[in-house]
């Protein structure tokens, strides 16, 4: 039974005693604090992760070039020659794997776009209609580009948000007409605005489209450019030594022979990954004449692989958060014995009075109880408060949840009642005589 007069003695010892409760209670709310910021910035990271794995697409496969070092010489000499990541590559792809659901090449060049007398930096990528779906990729307004306007390589494109703010400024740019460099395209689509693209997801394959124009695939390699067309121009651009930005950028394109960037592929369901990955490594190995010049990236894997490793850094920052209010809770145990020994005379003379020994174990019980209660609370207000300064200051998303506010919260009760047990154990047993001679 709780008895509500040693409640209220205890509490009023807190209140005489404010700088020493103060001092027990500092680890418990460190303690509390810890376990909600920390998990806060955990579960703020496992989201980002599940975010990044639907932006890539779970059912997708990357291929992409592999850069390549000399090739030794060997005694098959067609096993050295590779025709690279071509369109044909595409086609043989579509023809192979059975369970694809949509297929896009991809392949970009950096250049200018030039608008309602703006000048922007951009990327022009080369893409099939495809691609949009693959990467859940809405339209703020105007339409995609269709089959008909890859077959007949129309001068279309869709362009980022970004992009479109910069160069029209408030303006419907649907129907305009958009340069870049050599090519003149008239613009049809706007995407709409998306959180930008981390370097993690860069490198799986993932880009900044809110600065990038879009085009048909077959438009860019017609009109625009394709490296993988041997010309005179590149041939000459392999012996120039000049420095200037235009036979930079010549030399610079005469080094890539691949024809594309990367193949993005969306399987139908995600129990064939594997087998379409092994397919589609057979398939291109003997393709490119036994030369493994690409590689074949499963994103979604690579982003379960991270977060299984931020699975067990989280469980690592739990211990170390919950280590601290262990901590917590032997302070408070060191700081109540202190205070037994300091208050022998009090225990003594409620013993006098007729308290018995359950009377000054429960008070000593309930002091450490509501130094932890009162801790926790004041370690729930500390841990919400770093948890949104450490997202304003990092940029890095936390997410609190409710579980590990409760949790802390009456983990940090159960070490205060706990740990004060002894000290009360220790307070009971004292003699009353003895007590109340000690000075």
């Amino acid at each position: 039974m709780i008895n509500r007069s040693n409640i209220s003695i205890a509490f009023e010892a807190l209140v005489e005693n404010k700088f020493r409760s103060g001092l027990t209670a500092l680890g418990i709310i460190f303690g509390v604090a810890a376990v909600i910021t920390m998990l806060a910035i955990g579960n703020g990271a496992q989201q980002q992760i599940i975010e990044q794995i639907e932006q890539v697409g779970a059912k997708n496969i990357i291929i992409r070039p592999k850069l390549m070092g000399n090739i030794e010489a060997e005694d098959d000499v067609s096993k050295k020659y590779s025709p690279k990541l071509t369109m044909l590559d595409v086609k043989a792809i579509q023809k192979v794997l059975p369970n694809i659901e949509k297929i896009t090449p991809f392949l970009s060049y950096e250049t200018s776009a030039i608008a309602n007398g703006k000048k922007k930096n951009c990327n022009l990528v080369g893409v099939s209609s495809a691609y949009f779906s693959i990467y859940n990729l809405k339209l703020d307004m105007g339409t995609e580009f269709s089959e008909l306007h890859e077959k007949n390589s129309n001068a279309v494109c869709v362009i980022g948000a970004n992009l479109a703010i910069k160069l029209f400024a408030g303006k419907n740019p649907i129907g305009k007409t958009l340069k870049t460099n050599r090519l003149q395209l008239k613009i049809i689509g706007v995407i709409s605005p998306g959180n930008a693209i981390g370097e993690s997801l860069q490198s799986i394959g993932m880009n900044n489209y809110n600065d990038e124009v879009f085009a048909p695939m077959n438009t860019v390699l017609r009109r625009y450019k394709d490296r993988g067309r041997v010309t005179e121009k590149l041939l000459k651009a392999e012996q120039r030594n000049n420095n200037d930005d235009e036979n930079q950028e010549e030399k610079t394109e005469s080094k890539i022979t691949d024809q594309i960037e990367k193949i993005v592929i969306a399987i139908n369901e995600t129990d064939d990954m594997q087998q379409s990955v092994d397919i589609l490594y057979r398939m291109l190995l003997r393709r490119h004449h036994e030369v493994e010049d690409f590689e074949i990236i499963v994103p979604e894997q690579i982003l379960q692989q991270k977060k299984q490793t931020d699975d067990i850094f989280n469980i690592l920052l739990g211990v170390i958060a919950a280590i601290s209010l262990l901590v917590g809770g032997i302070g408070i145990m060191n700081i109540m014995l202190a205070s037994v020994l300091e208050r022998i005379r009090e225990i003594g003379l409620r013993m006098a009075i007729g308290a018995t020994k359950k009377d000054i174990k429960q008070q000593f019980v309930y002091e450490s109880g509501l130094i932890s209660l009162i801790g926790g609370l004041i370690g729930i207000f500390l841990g919400v408060l770093l948890s949104y300064i450490a997202e304003w200051t990092t940029g890095t998303p936390t997410i609190i949840s409710t579980w590990s506010v409760v949790i802390s919260f009456f983990v940090s009760a159960i070490i205060g009642v706990t740990f004060g047990y002894m000290p009360a154990k220790k307070a009971a047993e004292q003699d009353p005589v003895y007590s109340l001679r000690h000075n």
